[in-house]
């Protein structure tokens, strides 16, 4: 099988560029109030925050929605350090009392580890979740597609569980289900991830639609290319554009692009001229 480049340390040097990821969509909100042919439908939103995040991390993407329209739930997560089995029991009360409020199906957006979260509700609760859509999240092997130099937090958050995650059955409650859920997914991932790998952020499906683009993996849920093709999958079937989805061309030289590549040539040792 054929082994994916590991994450470097240049790799995870530009994650810093989601703070300036952070303005700019902040900026943006403020002078663009709404997108254009954006035609809410009154959908409910559960957003689940990703590892050491808090609800406080997606408010930014909570404000635009329900400035569309959108109605929002959070998770009651203030850090997503818990141990994943407590984790996911408290979100499956969350969406069950999300759904007794609503008597409608709810729509789960979670960044990262949340997405993971979220897709495994939507695998065991197919009745009351409408769709998935998943920022940055390693929906194959979470444990083994993070960088190694992140590994030892992600390792001591495991442990937080009362005799490990070692056992299968421990694994099988928390890890996601094999197959994808029986809803429509979305994954929205980055080839300049700096976390976990994208390789490891897609899969294929019936129901499945993946779409590249360029952002970090904490800056995603600050990506104006990311909010309007939640905005977009989030609307009625027959406003749905399907060119949004062009968004997957990546720009090859921007400035972290280029800082990242001579850092990794960098580390490579030069052949020697005859």
């Amino acid at each position: 099988m054929k082994s994916h480049p590991r994450i470097g340390f240049a790799d995870l040097l530009g994650e810093s560029r989601w703070f300036g990821e952070f303005v700019s969509f902040s900026l943006y909100g403020l002078f663009h109030r709404a997108l254009p042919n954006a035609r809410p439908s009154g959908r409910w939103v559960l957003l689940i925050p990703g590892f050491l995040a808090g609800d406080v991390s997606l408010s930014p993407l909570g404000g635009r929605l329900r400035e569309l329209g959108y109605r929002i739930f959070v998770s009651g997560i203030s850090s997503n350090v818990d141990c994943p089995v407590h984790a996911m029991r408290r979100l499956e009360k969350v969406l069950h009392k999300a759904n007794y409020k609503t008597h409608a199906k709810v729509v789960l957006i979670g960044h990262s580890l949340g997405g993971i979260y979220a897709r495994e509700l939507a695998c065991r609760f197919p009745n009351l979740v409408e769709q998935v859509i998943l920022l940055g999240s390693p929906v194959k092997d979470p444990l083994e597609s993070s960088t190694p130099l992140l590994r030892p937090f992600f390792e001591l958050w495991h442990r937080r569980c009362a005799g490990g995650l070692s056992t299968s059955s421990d694994l099988g409650e928390v890890e996601q289900s094999s197959n994808p859920p029986r809803v429509r997914e979305t994954l929205i991932y980055s080839k300049t991830d700096g976390v976990v790998q994208w390789q490891n952020c897609i899969e294929s499906g019936p129901e499945v639609e993946t779409i590249e683009v360029p952002s970090s993996h904490c800056g995603l849920p600050y990506r104006q290319e990311v909010f309007e093709i939640i905005v977009d999958r989030l609307a009625p079937a027959g406003d749905r554009s399907d060119a949004l989805t062009a968004i997957a061309a990546v720009p090859k030289h921007r400035f972290f692009g280029r800082l990242h590549r001579s850092l990794t040539s960098a580390k490579r040792p030069r052949k020697k001229v005859a």
